[in-house]
Parts: structure tokens; C-alpha cells; sequence
């Protein structure tokens, strides 16, 4: 019989494009203010996730007065946050930001780290270009995360990392997408004992797998990009905002995407209360 592991909580966040002006899509969305309505939501769960994962793209443009924003718009979080640069970050200033939240087991030349503290193994994988709004997993990507994940085989792991390794059907963003991803599929399906990688980037809610690996990108905090599979079309829009909460039971993930929103709420407590006494009770679910 497998043995059943402690559980964990995951929640993730991305793509908030903090800035200070209004840029190309400032004009749609208040990054500020939506990303305030996410970390009030997350501050508000029951249960309260073990720690937050924010997959890149944080910033606009990567300056000091951006991180900063950003910096204090999470100040009220209550939870752990773990960070990882997107292509719109910039990594000195990145790394000058989260000096206090990085581990010290991040790469020379490129910020991946592992974090070994909860039942699931977390490892954030770093592939920007300096410079570039593409990704590249190149040989020293590969040996790095090849070695990190043959040292603890029989532990289930985590990758969170900013660019998906797949074609979503996006095309302009795929376009801009991960240089090297079918060499980032081969070490995946190298090592079956990852059970779930996460990525950001595309800002909507997509899934697939690489083996035996579940693949999940998490919405934006701020806008999404429209759902629209036309090669020469492209949109953003106002959607909610949202987030991700990736529940590891002990053997499987489970994910929830969660938008943040005004919209009406109808409370089912007591109809809540009266499955668990019908189940506790051996009655099923009869329809009277």
C-alpha cells in the first residue's frame, strides 16, 4: 500500500504587472487595487494555505518604485510568499527586492531554488533572457534541474516556474514562449516523482500533462488575455481576477481556480450541515 504523505495548501498568484503608470493595459485594470482584492481573499480562506507561490511577471517593468508597490501590497499577507521572476521582472532589481523571502539555495546565473520544509518539495524554476519577453531552458537549466531532482527521487515534488513548456493555442504568446521546452518535457518525464508543475504567463486558467506530470497555469491577478484560438487574434480583458489553490492530499493534487469578484453569494450552511448528517448517518443523497 502507498504510503499516505501530510498534506499541504499551495496557493499561487501571477502575472500582477504592478506599475506606476498607466502603460499598455493600464487603462483595462488596476493591477494595485485587484491584487489588494487577492491577498484580502487569500488572508480570508479556511483553511489558510501553507504558503503562496507568486510565478512571475510581479512587476511591469521591473524597477525599484514597482517592487516596491508590490512589496507593499503584500505586506498584509499572512501567509508565506515565495517568489519567481517573469519576463517582465528584472533580475538584479528582483533579487535586491526578495533578498529576505529568496532561499539560499538559489543558482549561480539564473534565480531557481529548491525549498525542502514542506511534505511537497518545491522547485522554482528561473528561465528568462535578459533583455527578451521569451524564455529559454538551455544545458544549464537541464543539468541543474536534472541533478536538484535526482537528489531526493522518492520525494513528491512541485516545479513552479514563469513560462508554460507546452503550445496552448494562444499563439502570440506562444510565439513569445519557452525556447527548449520539449528538452524541459524530457527531464519531467526523467522524473515521475513530480507530481504537479504550475506556470503563469498566459493569464488564463489552462491545464494539461507532460507524462506523468499535471500542468497548471494560473490566471493573472490583474487582466486576463482573451480565450481565442484564431493564430491572428488576440485580446486582454477585465475578467476577474484570480488565483490558483493547488491541494496536495497526502498522494494527488488537486487544483481550484478562484476568481475575486462583487458578485451575489447565496450562503448553503444549512443545506452543508444537512449532507453531513444524511452521510454521517448512512442515508446517501436522496432527492426528499
Amino acid at each position: 500500500m502507498a504510503r499516505i504523505l501530510d498534506p499541504v495548501l499551495i496557493a499561487q498568484i501571477s502575472d500582477c504587472h504592478i506599475r506606476d503608470s498607466v502603460g499598455m493595459f493600464g487603462g483595462l485594470v488596476d493591477t494595485s487595487e485587484t491584487l489588494a482584492g487577492v491577498v484580502r481573499h487569500l488572508n480570508d480562506l479556511n483553511p489558510a494555505p501553507d504558503l503562496v507561490l507568486a510565478t512571475g511577471d510581479l512587476t511591469d517593468d521591473g524597477t525599484e518604485i514597482q517592487y516596491s508597490m508590490f512589496l507593499d501590497l503584500v505586506s498584509d499577507l499572512a501567509i508565506p510568499l515565495l517568489p519567481l521572476p517573469g519576463n517582465h521582472d528584472v533580475g538584479d532589481a528582483f533579487r535586491a527586492a526578495f533578498a529576505d523571502r529568496l532561499p539560499d539555495t538559489v543558482a549561480e546565473g539564473h534565480c531557481s531554488y529548491v525549498v525542502d520544509d514542506h511534505p511537497v518539495r518545491l522547485v522554482g524554476l528561473d528561465t528568462l533572457i535578459p533583455g527578451r519577453h521569451d524564455g529559454r531552458f538551455d544545458e544549464r537549466h537541464e543539468e541543474w534541474l536534472d541533478r536538484v531532482l535526482h537528489a531526493a527521487p522518492e520525494r513528491p515534488t512541485l516545479v513552479f516556474t514563469h513560462f508554460p513548456p507546452f503550445t496552448s493555442g494562444l499563439t502570440f504568446m506562444d510565439l513569445s514562449g519557452l525556447d527548449g521546452a520539449d528538452r524541459l518535457r524530457d527531464v519531467l518525464k526523467r522524473h515521475p516523482q513530480v507530481k504537479l508543475l504550475v506556470a503563469g504567463h498566459l493569464h488564463r486558467p489552462i491545464q494539461t500533462t507532460i507524462g506523468s506530470t499535471l500542468v497548471s497555469v494560473c490566471p493573472s491577478t490583474g487582466n486576463q488575455l482573451g480565450l481565442e484560438l484564431d493564430p491572428m487574434s488576440g485580446s486582454a480583458v477585465d475578467e476577474p481576477p484570480a488565483y490558483q489553490l493547488h491541494n496536495w492530499d497526502g498522494q494527488n493534487f488537486v487544483t481550484h481556480t478562484a476568481t475575486v469578484w462583487a458578485g451575489k453569494r447565496m450562503d448553503l450552511s444549512e443545506f452543508v450541515a444537512e449532507v453531513h448528517r444524511r452521510s454521517a448517518a448512512g442515508e446517501g443523497s436522496p432527492k426528499s
